[in-house]
């Protein structure tokens, strides 16, 4: 049931090591799982997870078929109890981690993360990570992450069926109508496409037609919510959920509730108010294709979609009005995308998009708005082929106290990218000279750099990560109305100095003219 996995080597634009807690001197291994031979299933799921010692973390990765632990700087697999529960309930088909969801890092559990894997005073009273699975069978389990290693399940989870079906009246059939045979044939229907956390009480869960809605203080449901149908009045499956805020009120008395937006096979969000359970808005996406991830920035009020790996779109958060629609290829450098997050970094304070993509890169975009409400989503970074064999990554996500990106691939697999700070900054400070060169406030501290900008690839190739980070090209839009067509700003190699034509393009981006080897360039840095 639990196998070894082996050691790899990694690519990236610029070779670097993190590290946590008092292990600073001690590198993270870059590659985890990649010598695994018969392995079965994509990588639902990793994360860095405090370790045994203090100062230490090792790496959780999930698969359908199992759960490993790995030392986070040797990469050697750590052999785990057999737990009955596991075994019953396999294969998985979801998971998450109370560390960190796709909105952004969540405070409390990284600080709490940060203090027990350092060994630091209260650090024992420390709350532990929980991790949940979802099963083919319906079950969500549970389990607590002490010292490195999956204790429990604390909760094995389950909405009865005929809490899963229409309660009867028009269209619908009581559970308790249906025969033991009927049951058993619906088991694969039953199976949970997706879970979040918001924080450690509360867990959603997403299956064929519904959501559900626990409270992990006691393990009880709580509320289930019943999804939008889709075309020829077929259920819809969930695929991606994210949990947000509701609008502050006129009296500036903080957030009036939480609203769950859900993501559908049909390219479609749901948008359900948690507290009453009462749907809210429903509205198509990008396209009928099926919705991939959603990514919400808090300080900024929008909803990054991505669907069917092809298109990005922008939503406000509490209008539920689309901002701009963007292709996969604009976004990254023409790959079609596979996982999307976002994410809060601090010292300094920024927000980040994070697009993975199916060649294994990944794309790092910094996402603000400007005082003229215009959203600004600017190329910081792109690494080449992270992923073992260049396999599609699954899953993505930031561990702040090594400062790391965890990225998992479907070849069963994860990958660290340490010190992101470290690759990113030069391009901020880049970026922060520019905005004040134009008489802006910087968003950053700045310090006097050469201009900073990407080279394009030749056709049907890809760009080199040494030529693509730091980037100078923006995508803006403004806040209320469509953007024309999307284009990428005239870029130079780095450290250049602009030619005679380069300074012509650069000048036509300024003034947002069409340059005469480009398509119309969206400026905003």
């Amino acid at each position: 049931f639990l196998r070894t996995f082996g050691v790899g080597s990694i690519r990236r634009s610029s070779p670097a090591m993190g590290a946590g807690g008092s292990s600073a001197s001690k590198p993270l291994a870059s590659l985890f799982g990649a010598d695994e031979e018969g392995k079965r299933g994509p990588t639902l799921g990793s994360a860095l997870v405090p370790g045994a010692e203090p100062g230490s973390w090792r790496l959780l990765l999930v698969a359908p078929l199992r759960i490993q632990i790995f030392d986070s700087q040797s990469a050697k697999s750590i052999e785990l109890e057999d737990i009955l529960e596991m075994r019953e309930h396999v294969p998985f088909t979801a998971c998450a981690t109370s560390l960190c969801d796709d909105d952004c890092t969540l405070p409390d559990a990284a600080a709490a993360a940060a203090a027990a894997a350092a060994g630091g005073e209260g650090a024992a009273e420390g709350p532990c990570p929980l991790l949940a699975v979802g099963c083919q069978d319906g079950a969500v389990l549970v389990f607590e992450v002490k010292n490195g290693v999956v204790v429990g399940p604390v909760h094995t989870l389950r909405a009865s069926l005929a809490a899963e079906l229409p309660e009867g009246g028009e269209g619908g059939t009581a559970g308790a109508d249906l025969d033991l045979e009927t049951q058993s044939t619906m088991s694969l229907a039953l199976s949970i496409t997706v879970l979040r956390f918001n924080g450690r009480d509360s867990l959603y869960a997403g299956s064929i037609g519904r959501c559900m809605y626990w409270d992990l203080r006691t393990g009880q449901l709580q509320r289930q919510f019943s999804l939008p149908v889709g075309p020829d009045n077929n259920p819809s499956v969930p695929s991606t959920m994210c949990s947000i805020p509701q609008r502050v009120d006129d009296a500036g008395g903080g957030a009036t509730g939480v609203c769950l937006w859900v993501g559908m096979d049909t390219g479609s969000i749901a948008v359900f108010d948690i507290d009453t359970g009462m749907l809210i808005r429903s509205f198509s996406c990008a396209g009928p294709e099926a919705l991939v991830s959603l990514a919400h920035f808090p300080g900024n009020d929008v909803v990054f979609a991505l669907s069917a790996h092809r298109r990005v779109s922008v939503w406000d958060a509490n209008t539920y009005g689309c901002i701009q629609k963007y292709p996969a290829e604009l976004m990254t450098c023409g790959a079609d995308l596979s996982a999307m997050i976002a994410i809060k970094v601090r010292d300094p304070d920024l927000s980040l998009l994070m697009l993975a993509g199916v060649d294994g890169s990944l794309c790092v975009r910094r996402v603000s708005r400007r005082p003229d409400g215009k959203l600004n989503c600017v190329l910081l970074s792109f690494f080449e082929c992270l992923s073992a064999d260049g396999a599609p990554i699954t899953s993505l996500g930031y561990h702040e106290p090594t400062d790391s990106v965890v990225l998992g691939d479907a070849g069963c697999a994860a990958a660290i990218l340490s010190k992101l700070k470290d690759q990113l900054g030069t391009s901020v400070q880049a970026q922060s000279e520019q905005r004040a060169g134009r008489g802006e406030p910087p968003s950053t501290p700045s310090t006097p750099m050469t201009h900073a900008s990407m080279t394009p690839p030749p056709t049907g190739a890809r760009p080199s990560p040494a030529a693509s980070s730091p980037a100078a090209d923006a995508l803006t839009t403004a806040a209320n109305t469509p953007a024309p067509s999307p284009g990428l700003a005239p870029p130079m190699p780095v450290g250049s100095s602009p030619g005679e034509a380069d300074q012509e393009e650069l000048a036509a981006a300024a003034r947002g003219e069409v340059s005469p080897s480009q398509g119309p360039v969206f400026m905003g840095l």
